[in-house]
């Protein structure tokens, strides 16, 4: 019997992975706050050499522990500071996520399955997102999966040595983002194990001495030299600050409520939410069989531990998402069908409508930073972004209306290249949009910065991390001073003017919201400060 030629699946799987996470890297700036922070605490760290802790803007930052700017750091130093060597740590993990989610399901399911899974990963919408950032989540969601995957491959032989690697995971995810890496895998495994009466088999596993000693070699070295680096702070800072905190307060306005993630996750698994709501609807069917039963434990510990979470933020969910992927590819014959089409029609008639409002959106603020910043808008979406959005969701409504060349196509076929549109949409438009109105100011602002060649940059109720990146040096917040130069933006503008009514601000920046000026010095100021 002649075998299937295996390049085809390779080929396309490729595309769907290069279309999510390499088309364009480098072609949007940073994001603030998270992208502009995790940059320039690596920035900071290469310039300062201290390699055991990080600051931001000459300030010791506490929210993470060390592996992701350990990996940015290198792809600078190999490749140089720019856009595309600041993201690539997360690109890479995108990649390897979307490999261990292949070979999993090709060892426990079939090759067919594990290409499907690929391609439906590499098409959603908020994974596409997630591995272009620059930060921590992409390579954190990689330590989740590969340890969950190991676990399942232990249980299902009893290899100590697949143990062993799932406490490495472990281990390497709390490297990457502290105690959440080990807390889903240990709940979701506990639940897991006692369902099926091995209890005894669990402990056994959670108490082994070769796990604890891998655990203790990955952690304890960097924890003796950020505690000589910046003492208890950081651990004060990081353990109770960002992680027991976050569980039991709201920080930085980021509150919700119990039913947050279930008005979020649908909009994070586009265009594939359809597949979803039919998915969870077999809930009682899958629960019989044991991989699915450890995928849906998997994905309810993250749904139940965030939605109790007092500080909410869309991309925790992701943690819970890799099981989905792998149910909604088993499944992809029962649960996907034709009308789910609709929604990545909806997404891009969305942007149609965006494109037609887009003269209204800086006048119907009332914020002046937010006003000037979308009075940008029509710039960027714009006839080519219409013309853009117009032809694919023509594209998608032929796979929803197929002519006779495209009705052999199964609806999963149809869904997933659906999918592909969409990522390339919003990869290489709407990201670059956004991009545009929000942090193009905040770059061009530093680059003007830069080339003024003075230290006393002060930010005046602004946090906009990646202004320091692009300047190269830290931008301290605080009061400005006569002489200082001030990023700020424009609601502040008017109140800053009015601290200093004898001089008369230099303006050397202002657009889309984003004001740098100059505070005029007096003879007094100028003789104090020599």
């Amino acid at each position: 019997m002649k075998t299937q030629n295996p390049w085809w699946p390779l080929a396309l799987m490729t595309l769907y992975v290069l279309a999510a996470f390499s088309l364009g890297l480098g072609n949007v700036p940073l994001f603030d706050v998270d992208e502009g922070a995790f940059s320039e605490a690596t920035r900071e760290m290469i310039h300062s050499g201290i390699w055991s802790a990080t600051y931001l803007d000459g300030m010791p930052r506490y929210d993470k522990p060390i592996l992701t700017y350990w990996f940015q750091a290198a792809n600078v130093l190999l490749f140089g500071l720019n856009e595309t060597t600041l993201r690539l740590h997360s690109a890479l993990s995108a990649i390897g996520w979307a490999a261990s989610i292949y070979y999993f399901s090709k060892e426990f399911i079939n090759r067919r399955s594990a290409m499907v899974a690929v391609l439906i990963f590499s098409s959603t919408l908020w994974i596409m997102l997630i591995g272009r950032a620059a930060t921590a989540d992409a390579l954190l969601n990689l330590f989740i999966a590969l340890s969950f995957f190991d676990l399942y491959r232990y249980q299902s032989s009893g290899k100590k040595t697949l143990l062993y690697r799932t406490w490495l995971w472990l281990s390497l995810g709390m490297l990457t983002k502290g105690p959440v890496a080990a807390a889903i895998p240990f709940v979701a495994s506990l639940i897991w194990f006692i369902s099926y009466g091995r209890l005894r088999d669990w402990l056994k596993a959670v108490l082994n001495p070769t796990g604890w000693l891998i655990l203790a070699v990955v952690l304890v070295p960097w924890l003796i030299l950020v505690w000589h680096q910046q003492g208890m702070g950081f651990f004060k800072g990081f353990l109770i600050g960002h992680n027991l905190n976050r569980l039991t307060s709201t920080m930085e306005g980021h509150g919700g409520h119990w039913y947050y993630y279930l008005l979020v996750l649908p909009l994070i698994m586009l265009p594939y939410t359809g597949a979803l709501l039919t998915l969870l609807r077999h809930g009682r069917s899958l629960w019989k069989r044991p991989l699915e039963r450890l995928l849906m434990i998997w994905f309810a510990v993250v749904m139940v531990l965030f939605s109790l979470s007092q500080t909410q933020l869309p991309h925790y969910i992701l943690y819970g998402v890799t099981p989905l992927i792998v149910l909604m590819a088993k499944y992809r014959q029962v649960i996907i069908r034709r009308w789910q089409l609709l929604l990545p029609i909806l997404f891009f008639a969305l942007q149609i409508g965006l494109v037609l409002y887009a003269p209204h959106l800086g006048s119907s603020q009332r914020n002046a930073y937010q006003q000037q910043m979308l009075s940008q808008a029509p710039e960027v979406l714009n006839q080519g972004y219409l013309l853009m959005a117009v032809l694919l969701a023509g594209l998608t409504a032929l796979l929803f209306w197929p002519p006779s060349v495209l009705r052999r196509l199964a609806p999963w076929q149809r869904l997933t290249t659906a999918g592909l549109l969409q990522t390339l949409f919003a990869s290489q438009l709407l990201l670059p949009a956004i991009g545009h109105l929000q942090q193009t100011p905040v770059k061009q602002a530093a680059l003007q910065a830069r080339q003024l060649q003075t230290s006393t940059v002060v930010a005046y109720k602004i946090h906009m991390p990646s202004f320091s990146l692009y300047r190269g040096a830290p931008t301290p917040a605080g009061d400005p001073q006569a002489g200082d130069v001030v990023l700020t933006k424009a609601d502040h503008l008017p109140e800053l003017l009015e601290r200093f009514p004898a001089a008369k601000a230099d303006i050397l920046y202002h657009q889309g919201g984003i004001v740098l000026a100059r505070i005029p010095a007096s003879p007094a100021t100028l003789s104090q400060r020599q």
